[in-house]
């Protein structure tokens, strides 16, 4: 019996890293006399190409470059915040957040997601992808605004 010898192709990528990796704002300065800055940066390494921002998502989402973003996560609000409390390690706590995590009810909930799904999209490169964590609280309004927005998938 003959032994058959297989051909292996391996299948190399390469990833092209731009002169400036971190290149994703058109400006990350101040937009005017007396205007606050939209972010702050929280966590900033170059060498890796990591950098956190701090601030509204959609006004940092907004000045970014169009088709620049390869992945982004979202932890988007749960809208839990209500006055409730919660068991956490054997002790009562309260579950609010913040503000920024008060429910505003279905509808407006609804358009947030929507409009913060809208600016990513618009800065995801062709194949890019989202990913985004949540409850059921918040997650079926965030598939639902999805399919809404023609994305195939989270």
């Amino acid at each position: 019996m003959k032994e058959l010898k297989k051909s292996v192709t391996k299948k190399v990528t390469t990833y092209r890293v731009t002169k400036k990796p971190m290149e994703f704002f058109v400006n990350e300065e101040q937009a005017g006399y007396n205007q606050k800055k939209p972010f702050t940066i929280y966590y900033d390494n170059p060498e890796h190409s990591i950098r956190l921002l701090k601030g509204d998502c959609i006004e940092v989402l907004n000045r970014a470059k169009e088709n620049c973003v390869d992945m982004i996560f979202a932890d988007p609000p749960y809208f839990l915040s209500n006055g409730g409390i919660t068991c956490h390690a054997g002790k009562m706590v309260s579950v609010n957040k913040g503000k920024w995590d008060e429910s505003k009810g279905v509808i407006e909930n609804h358009k947030f997601s929507l409009e913060w799904l809208k600016a990513c999209q618009r800065i995801l490169k062709p194949n890019g992808t989202i990913w985004a964590s949540g409850t059921a609280h918040i997650i079926y309004s965030v598939g639902f605004a999805v399919q809404e927005l023609g994305v195939l998938s989270l």
